[in-house]
């Protein structure tokens, strides 16, 4: 599950960064703020989910359900950062969905090399490892 969660945190970055950037000329409500608090939402959607979790499926089938979800999530994350929004979060397994077994998972999981032997940032170098497609989304 670090893959994933990794994934998500790679992701909302990524967001907030392209995010920021797509502010027009106008003021958003979070600069009128400064240092003293952040504007936050919550968001959850019907996750669009494997229809049987216990079924193995494809890795190729598992990035497209991914994809579909992080489409969602990124359309939601400009929506709010248009409304001053600095802070969002999403349900933990809003991405992949729940219920899956040890094996069933597999497909939906990125490999990590352990830090401790390998120095690694995906953002920097996201085709240095060729199974973590959902890092790079």
């Amino acid at each position: 599950m670090s893959g994933a969660r990794s994934k998500l945190a790679l992701f909302l970055c990524g967001c907030y960064v392209v995010a920021l950037g797509a502010h027009t000329g106008e003021e958003s409500v979070a600069e009128h703020h400064e240092a003293e608090y952040y504007v936050a939402a919550v968001y959850e959607h019907p996750s669009i989910l494997s229809p049987n979790p216990l079924a193995l499926i494809s890795r190729q089938e598992a990035l497209e359900l991914m994809n579909q979800n992080l489409d969602i999530y990124e359309q939601q994350v400009m929506t709010a950062a248009q409304k001053g929004v600095q802070i969002i979060v999403f349900p933990e397994d809003g991405i992949h969905g729940f219920n899956f077994t040890r094996t069933s998972i597999y497909p939906f999981l990125d490999f990590m090399p352990s830090p401790q032997v390998v120095g690694w940032n995906p953002c920097l170098e996201p085709r240095r490892f060729n199974d973590t497609e959902s890092l790079t989304l």
